[in-house]
């Protein structure tokens, strides 16, 4: 039997089959279009907190890498993260210019100014919840580790969460996370903006991320395939690593659907029979 078969196996029912690919919780929720606008505005706000602080977890990532092309792979999201223009179907930098307006936090800002935020508290540490510094931190780590293999397997379970779905099909595609946020924002217009006349929200952020995500869910297996061949690979290291790394991520949607049940506005009661109907059902 091939042992690299037998460990893809492992891969899948440890890693893929981890609750936060599988059945995001807060995502499934926002993808039926029912966020009002104070449930948005702290979306944005707890992604903004972790899209800045992540660069500081890549830049560790970046230094830690265990191999030459890993550490190609880390910078290349690093620089991207900062605002350097990247090829969306292979992840190249190379050769590509940098503008402040395509930092990722950059373009955070233009959606949160578009919902009344104020962009220069966007991002910051004071601005995150509990659970989105525990996310944080948990990536600190396990992605940013010192030791390249943990680093590895953290990077590996990232990639495969944030790709999930992509270019399997429609019907696939449609459980990634920011295909569910995409749809859920797009609803959010739908409903509540257009009626008042205003421009739809500025998208950016999360389309850039649903399109430039499967190829960083391909090169992952490739760089898993490379690894595993070397004899200094360690499997248990590896795994327990990408679990810990998936714990740390549905700490950040745990905290996100705890506030939206917080932020929530009664409905009326034919509208809560809907609901109730809906939760029954799984929804």
């Amino acid at each position: 039997m091939d042992r690299f078969e037998d460990f893809r196996r492992r891969v899948e029912n440890e890693i893929l089959a981890h609750p936060v690919v599988q059945a995001n919780p807060y995502a499934l929720w926002f993808k039926r279009g029912l966020a009002d606008e104070a449930q948005v505005k702290d979306l944005i706000e707890q992604f903004s907190v972790f899209s800045n602080h992540f660069l500081v977890v890549q830049a560790k990532r970046l230094v830690n890498a265990g191999t030459e092309e890993g550490e190609r792979c880390a910078r290349a999201i690093l620089v991207n993260e900062c605002g350097v223009a990247m090829e969306p179907k292979t992840g190249s930098t190379e050769g590509r210019t940098f503008a402040n307006h395509n930092a990722h936090l950059e373009w955070l800002r233009e959606t949160g100014r578009a919902l009344g935020l104020d962009p220069r508290k966007l991002g910051r540490w004071d601005l995150g919840r509990e659970e989105t510094h525990d996310f944080l931190d948990g990536l600190d780590r396990t992605y940013g580790s010192r030791d390249g293999q943990v680093g590895a397997g953290a990077s590996f379970a990232i990639e495969s969460w944030a790709s999930f779905g992509i270019g399997k099909g429609p019907e696939q595609e449609e459980r990634n996370f920011w295909r569910e946020l995409i749809v859920g924002l797009e609803a959010f217009d739908k409903r509540l903006r257009r009626p008042r006349g205003l421009a739809p929200l500025p998208l950016g952020f999360f389309r850039f991320h649903f399109v430039t995500e499967a190829g960083h869910g391909l090169a992952v297996w490739d760089e898993l395939k490379a690894g595993f061949a070397s004899p200094d690979f360690e499997p248990e290291v590896f795994l327990e690593a990408g679990r810990e790394a998936l714990d740390a991520i549905l700490l950040f949607w745990s905290g996100l659907d705890r506030e939206r049940r917080r932020l929530a506005v009664p409905l009326p009661p034919a509208r809560a029979e809907v609901e109730l109907d809906l939760a029954q059902i799984g929804f």
